[in-house]
């Protein structure tokens, strides 16, 4: 097994930030927000704080951030939970999406609060799958 971390067919150096195109970051779609948070607090010991609206922000047993609970979404059409890959350049990734055959469901934009940007793509087989950057999109 190699130790090299240069990821040469996507050009990537991630010996500089090892969290480069590893998933990051995910959403559990559902209807209630109360009734979802009364469920997966006591099950994983998870706390949860308001980030928005229809959007709760789940945070770990250790108090860190980790993921959100999300309503407002036809749950049937979003196949499950929601995945983010942490990647150096929303706009240059979802330029290859696009000539990989994915489309393009939401370009780069601020999530707020100086927690970056993220980003939507379609991949061919239907599964939507989102992306985050600490930096804004190019």
């Amino acid at each position: 097994m190699s130790t090299d971390m240069t990821d040469t067919k996507a050009g990537t150096d991630t010996k500089a930030d090892p969290s480069i195109n590893t998933v990051t970051w995910w959403e559990i779609p559902v209807v209630d927000l109360d009734a979802a948070q009364a469920f997966y607090g006591p099950v994983f010991g998870w706390t949860f704080a308001p980030f928005g609206d229809g959007y709760r922000a789940i945070n770990g047993p250790d108090g860190k951030m980790i993921g959100g609970l999300m309503t407002g979404i036809d749950i049937s059409s979003v196949g499950g939970i929601r995945l983010y890959v942490n990647v150096e350049d929303i706009t240059k990734t979802l330029a290859k999406v696009t000539d990989a055959g994915g489309v393009v469901v939401s370009p780069g934009q601020p999530i707020g609060g100086d927690m970056g940007w993220w980003g939507a793509f379609t991949a061919p087989d239907g599964q939507v799958i989102g992306l985050c950057s600490t930096g804004p999109a190019s």
